[in-house]
């Protein structure tokens, strides 16, 4: 059976199950959205085991240890994990001219959605490698392209007109954040900010349906948990408002220095006369070399993050440490050709910048009993927001990764601040400077709002 006669049956199925519903493409595009939902979040879920797999090898051939320092044999993981990750990529797949979530965005305003999701497997391994060998990336943009690389297929197979492709791509998307995250809300709103650039659309409810599946089949398989377990924090004085201004303000030089370094460090290693395939396992080098004295900067750094939203902070000088650690080896990896996404980098950068500034903040006040985890949660959206230009997404991601919703008011005030703050600095967002600097210039949905719409 073709894939045409699968659609007409489908789509009569479906109008004999829904009173009053036609078989209609809008009929379709709800079965189709919810399909990729679960296929995205299936296959965000088996980038996961890969990811623990390769760091299981990492582990037991290079005693990598994301939290012994002095193992000199950690050095030589993220050089194995780049060399390998550099060969793939020189032999495997085709030099693209926007990478990840930038080329996604590009695909949905320029050319309907249209994507080469055949490459899909060997990224998603790559990433894969990257992440378990210790590299300085996040998972969720190589999820991104599992989800939206997924939404294109399924338009293929149905023979979607390029509206719906394009409506089946953002849901993609948005299911690979949920399914990363557990947080189908903010899944939602990032395809809508971020990937479609305005809020308003009639897209809405397929992305929304979509992200939903994809949580549900996370929440079966992984638990409904948060990705971090916090204590109960809560704003208690309106006097420690001024102090989350100060926190913005502080958040949003350190996203928009975060965006230049990326791009900084991709015109560095475009300009280092060693052949492709090598760069990355330089930058795996200079990952290990940081490693062996500092191997909470190793990786995703989910644990040290949990670690300071529970109370369990590092001593303030290691704080300081992988502050500036994370915001140089980022940079270096994406640079070099590591796959990975620049969220959870970013994230880590909030959390140690506002646990840094909490702790100088109770030194300098102890009649306000500042709590120094407090802070940290709040600027891990502070920098977020300020990195992607995306508020309402940084600020839900915050919520439904912690499950904790009693900090609200400094959480806006202080994402607001960084926003401002950061597009100041720095026009683009960290998606928006990569099209901008190969000559895709983007409109603003909105006076004033923080996303690009329409190519022109």
């Amino acid at each position: 059976m073709n894939a045409e006669r699968l659609w007409e049956r489908l789509k009569e199925k479906f109008a004999s199950r829904f009173a009053g519903c036609q078989p209609s493409e809008s009929c379709g595009l709800t079965l189709c959205s919810i399909l990729v939902g679960l296929s995205a979040a299936a296959g965000v879920w088996l980038f996961k085991q890969l990811i623990k797999s390769v760091h299981l090898v990492a582990h037991g051939a290079f005693a990598l240890d994301f939290h012994a320092p002095g193992q000199w044999m950690a050095l030589f993981a993220p050089v194995a994990g780049g060399l390998a990750v550099g060969l793939a990529s020189y032999y495997l797949l085709p030099r693209e001219r926007l990478h990840g979530v930038a080329g996604i965005i590009h695909s949905v305003a320029a050319f309907g959605g249209r994507l080469s999701y055949r490459d899909t497997p060997v990224k998603a391994a790559a990433a894969a490698i990257s992440i378990g060998t210790g590299a300085s990336v996040g998972p969720e943009d190589p999820s991104v392209q599992i989800g939206a690389n997924l939404g294109a297929l399924f338009s293929n197979l149905f023979r979607l007109p390029d509206g719906s492709r394009t409506t089946l791509v953002a849901a993609g998307a948005a299911a690979g954040i949920a399914a990363t995250f557990n947080a189908p809300v903010t899944g939602m709103f990032f395809a809508l900010e971020i990937v479609f650039g305005n809020l308003s659309g009639n897209a809405f409810s397929f992305i929304a349906l979509s992200s939903v599946a994809a949580t549900a089949f996370t929440q079966a398989v992984s638990g409904p948990q948060p990705a971090f377990q916090v204590a109960a924090y809560s704003f208690a004085s309106a006097w420690e408002l001024p102090l989350y201004l100060g926190l913005g303000l502080a958040a949003g030089p350190v996203a928009a220095l975060y965006i230049r370094l990326l791009y900084a460090a991709h015109d560095l290693f475009d300009a280092f006369p060693v052949p492709h395939w090598v760069k990355p396992a330089a930058a795996g080098l200079a990952v290990g070399v940081v490693g062996v004295c500092l191997p909470q900067g190793l990786g995703v750094g989910y644990s040290v993050i949990e670690n300071t939203l529970s109370g369990e902070m590092p001593a303030f000088t290691v704080i300081i440490a992988l502050l500036f650690a994370k915001l140089l080896l980022t940079p270096i990896c994406i640079g070099g050709g590591f796959f990975g996404g620049v969220f959870a980098p970013a994230l880590f950068l909030g959390a140690m910048l506002g646990a840094a500034y909490g702790v100088l903040a109770q030194w300098f006040f102890p009649s306000l009993h500042v709590v120094p985890p407090a802070f940290a949660m709040v600027g891990m959206a502070a920098v977020l927001a300020g990195a992607v230009h995306a508020p309402i997404t940084a600020i839900m991601l915050l919520f439904e990764m912690t499950d904790d919703y009693r900090i609200v008011i400094p959480l806006v005030l202080a994402v607001a601040v960084s926003l401002i703050v950061s597009r100041t600095l720095q026009k683009e967002s960290v998606y928006g400077f990569g099209l901008s600097r190969e000559g895709i210039h983007l409109n603003r949905a909105a006076e004033g709002a923080s996303q690009q719409d329409l190519l022109h």
